[in-house]
């Protein structure tokens, strides 16, 4: 299958929720617990600074199987990303991060981000190992840093160097 990444741009918006909210809403693997709302979404997009990195993934057809962020850090810190990735409920083993990560540390690199970030749920295997494979080392471990669903779940911090 080929994938094909390009920006996300405020037309987005309403795609990019209807990816989100079914994987929100089944609680497994992301830290976000309530809904977005497309309007919040597209407030989201239309905030973002020229250093925001934005990539969403495409079928052929045009469906979106993932999307990718990278929000700049400020200050000291400014030459730093924090990054999120997500895959459609029926996209994972596709190629689908692997492609997003390729545009984006590509991204990256012309912005003259020297490091990036992910801080992953501990008990979310398939993000831990994505992270992994694309080349992030653990760094360290909030304990008990989420509360969701009764449970308090540990932060892995990672990072890769660019």
């Amino acid at each position: 299958m080929t994938v094909g990444v390009r920006p996300a741009t405020l037309d987005d918006a309403g795609a990019i929720v209807a990816l989100l909210n079914p994987i929100i809403a089944r609680g497994e693997n992301s830290a976000i617990t309530e809904a977005i709302a497309e309007a919040e979404q597209r407030a989201f997009l239309r905030g973002m600074s020229p250093r925001h990195i934005y990539h969403l993934a495409e079928d052929a057809d045009g469906t979106l199987l993932g999307l990718q962020w990278l929000d700049p850090l400020s200050g000291a810190s400014a030459h730093v990303g924090d990054i999120a990735t997500f895959a459609a409920i029926d996209a994972p083993g596709r190629g689908v991060g692997r492609a997003l990560m390729q545009a984006t540390l590509t991204r990256a690199r012309s912005l003259d981000y020297a490091k990036i970030i992910a801080r992953i749920r501990a008990d979310n295997v398939s993000g831990l190992g994505f992270y992994r494979v694309m080349g992030f080392e653990e760094v360290g471990r909030f304990r008990k840093h989420y509360a969701i669903a009764g449970r308090l779940i540990d932060q892995v911090l990672t990072e890769r160097h660019l």
